[in-house]
């Protein structure tokens, strides 16, 4: 009988690892248009404060609203996403490091997104 719980336990487990790392996994191939693209919705909190931290700092950005659009891979609010000139993604943040990285976000565009984020 212990054997069974052990074991459904371990099962439990291990279905629960393998859920938890498929849902932090970033797309693999989400491509945008060069520069930097906020991803926001009606529900948003911390998208006010995030939009107004890019106009003080006199940045150029195009935003999503993802109540209109739903975009495969945007699980959060907000979300920045800074691409190259091939539209590959450097840079991604999401919720408060969105409104923290304001200046890392500001500096990856300004380089044409060709400083790579390590994984």
């Amino acid at each position: 009988m212990i054997e069974r719980v052990l074991v459904l336990g371990m099962v439990i487990g291990v279905a629960l690892a393998v859920v938890s790392r498929w849902e932090r996994s970033r797309p693999r191939r989400l491509r945008v248009s060069p520069g930097i693209t906020v991803f926001t919705g009606p529900d948003c909190r911390l998208c006010p404060s995030l939009l107004g931290a890019l106009d003080a700092a006199g940045a150029v950005y195009r935003t999503v609203d993802v109540a209109a659009r739903p975009v495969p891979g945007v699980r959060s609010l907000p979300t920045v996403l800074v691409a190259d000139a091939g539209g590959v993604v450097a840079l991604r943040r999401s919720g408060r490091s969105a409104v923290a990285d304001v200046d890392l976000i500001i500096a990856v565009a300004a380089t044409g997104g060709s400083v790579k984020e390590s994984a």
